[in-house]
C-alpha cells in the first residue's frame, strides 16, 4: 500500500478508536435508574461503577507505556477495540451486577490503552500534522463522549437499555474490523517510537519534574470534575425535579462544550506561547456552573450546565498539551502514561468521594465545597502546566 493510502487508512483507524474511548462510560449513567429497576443495583454498585473508569484509565496509563517494550501501537490498538467490543457487548446482555462490574473492568481497561496509544501514534504517523491530528483524535473522543447520553434514553425508549448499550459494542465491533486491517497492513511510520516505559530512569526523570507533576495534577483534576459530572449530573437534576430525558440531555449538553471547543483548542494551544489565561477562565466557569447547580438548580439549569461543559473543556487542552509537550516520538508515550496514569488515579477518586458525601450528610455543601476546592488547586498549578517548552 503507498503511502498516502496508508495514511488515510491510520487517520480513519484514529478515528473510529478515539470515537470508542467514551460511549461505554457516558452512555450508561442516564440509563442506570431503568437497569436498576431490573437488575436491583447496591450503593456499593453505584459507587464502584463511577470510580472504576478514572481508576483504570490510571492503570492503563503506567501499564501501557511497559506494553510498548513487547508489542507495537497498531497491536496494542488492535486489543483495545478487542476488548472495548467484548467487554461492552456480553455486559449488556448479563443479569448479575458483579459480572457486568468484571466486564466493565475489561472494556474500560481497553479504552484506558486506547487513552495512551492514541497519542505517540498520532506522533509516530504525523509528526508533521501533530496539531491537527490531535484536534481530530480529542474532537472523536468528545463527539464519543457526547453522543451517548444524548440518545441513550431515547434508545432504551425503544429498544431497552440492553439494546442501548449494545449499539456502542456495535461501534467496537467495527474499531477490531478496522483496526485488525491496519494490523495485516502494517503501515510504516513517519517516525518510529521507541519502547518508552514509565519506569526506571525515565520514571524518575519525570518525577523529579514539576511540570509533568502539574500537568498530571491539572488533567488528574479536570478528570475529577469530568467523572463526578458523568456519573451523579443526571441524578442531581432528578433529585431537583427534572425528568430523566431532561438529564440525560443535559449530560449530553455537559460533553456537548469539550466536544465544540476540543475543534479549535490544539490549534490553538500550539499557537499560544502559554495556554494558562484559557485554563484560568475555564476553572472560574467550573467553580460558578457548581454553585449555580448547588444553591439554584432550577433557576437556570441550562445555563449551569454550559458553564459546567465549559470549565471541563480543560481536558482536550491537556491532552493536546502532552502531545505537544513532548520532547520526541519517543517521550511522548512516556508522558503520555505518567501525566494520563498519575492524573486517572487522582480522578478516580472524585467519584468514590462526591458518593460518599451525598450519601453520608442531608445537605449537599459536603459534596460541592470538595468540587470547589478541587477547581482553586487546580487554578494555581495550572500556571506551571501551560508553560512553553519540552518536558
Amino acid at each position: 500500500m503507498n503511502s498516502a493510502r496508508a495514511r488515510i487508512l491510520i487517520v480513519v483507524g484514529i478515528v473510529i478508536a478515539a470515537f470508542n474511548l467514551r460511549p461505554g462510560v457516558t452512555g450508561l449513567s442516564p440509563l442506570l435508574d431503568a437497569m436498576g429497576a431490573e437488575i436491583p443495583l447496591s450503593a456499593a454498585f453505584l459507587a464502584i461503577i463511577g470510580m472504576l473508569p478514572p481508576l483504570l484509565y490510571g492503570l492503563s496509563g503506567f501499564l501501557t507505556p511497559r506494553l510498548y517494550s513487547r508489542f507495537s501501537g497498531l497491536s496494542l490498538t488492535t486489543a483495545a477495540m478487542v476488548m472495548v467490543a467484548v467487554g461492552l457487548g456480553v455486559r449488556a446482555v448479563t443479569d448479575s451486577p458483579a459480572l457486568f462490574l468484571g466486564l466493565s473492568v475489561l472494556a474500560l481497561l481497553g479504552m484506558g490503552i486506547g487513552n495512551v496509544v492514541l497519542p505517540p501514534l498520532v506522533k509516530s504517523y504525523f509528526p508533521d500534522r501533530v496539531a491537527l491530528m490531535s484536534t481530530v483524535h480529542v474532537g472523536l473522543l468528545q463527539f464519543g463522549t457526547f453522543i451517548p447520553p444524548l440518545v441513550a434514553v431515547p434508545l432504551a425508549t425503544g429498544v431497552g437499555w440492553r439494546g442501548s448499550l449494545l449499539v456502542w459494542a456495535g461501534f467496537g465491533v467495527v474499531g477490531v474490523v478496522c483496526w485488525i486491517i491496519i494490523r495485516l497492513i502494517r503501515p510504516a511510520p513517519s517516525a518510529e517510537v521507541a519502547a518508552a516505559v514509565v519506569g526506571g530512569s525515565e520514571l524518575a526523570r519525570l518525577m523529579r519534574s514539576k511540570r509533568a507533576w502539574a500537568l498530571m495534577t491539572m488533567t488528574g483534576l479536570t478528570s475529577f470534575n469530568n467523572f463526578i459530572l458523568f456519573t451523579w449530573l443526571p441524578s442531581l437534576l432528578t433529585r431537583a425535579g427534572f425528568d430523566a430525558a431532561f438529564a440525560g440531555a443535559m449530560l449530553a449538553l455537559v460533553t456537548a462544550i469539550p466536544l465544540v471547543l476540543g475543534f479549535v483548542l490544539p490549534a490553538l494551544a500550539q499557537k499560544m506561547t502559554s495556554a494558562y489565561a484559557i485554563v484560568a477562565g475555564f476553572c472560574i466557569s467550573l467553580a460558578v456552573g457548581y454553585i449555580g447547580l448547588w444553591l439554584l438548580p432550577t433557576a437556570a439549569p441550562v445555563l449551569w450546565t454550559v458553564l459546567l461543559g465549559i470549565g471541563i473543556s480543560t481536558f482536550p487542552l491537556a491532552l493536546t498539551l502532552i502531545t505537544l509537550r513532548a520532547r520526541d516520538a519517543e517521550s511522548a508515550a512516556s508522558l503520555s502514561g505518567f501525566v494520563q496514569g498519575g492524573g486517572y488515579l487522582l480522578a478516580c477518586t472524585g467519584p468514590l468521594i462526591f458518593a460518599f458525601l451525598v450519601q453520608s450528610f442531608d445537605a449537599m455543601w459536603p459534596a460541592f465545597a470538595v468540587v470547589l476546592v478541587s477547581v482553586a488547586v487546580k487554578f494555581l498549578v495550572s500556571h506551571a502546566a501551560c508553560r512553553p517548552g519540552a518536558i
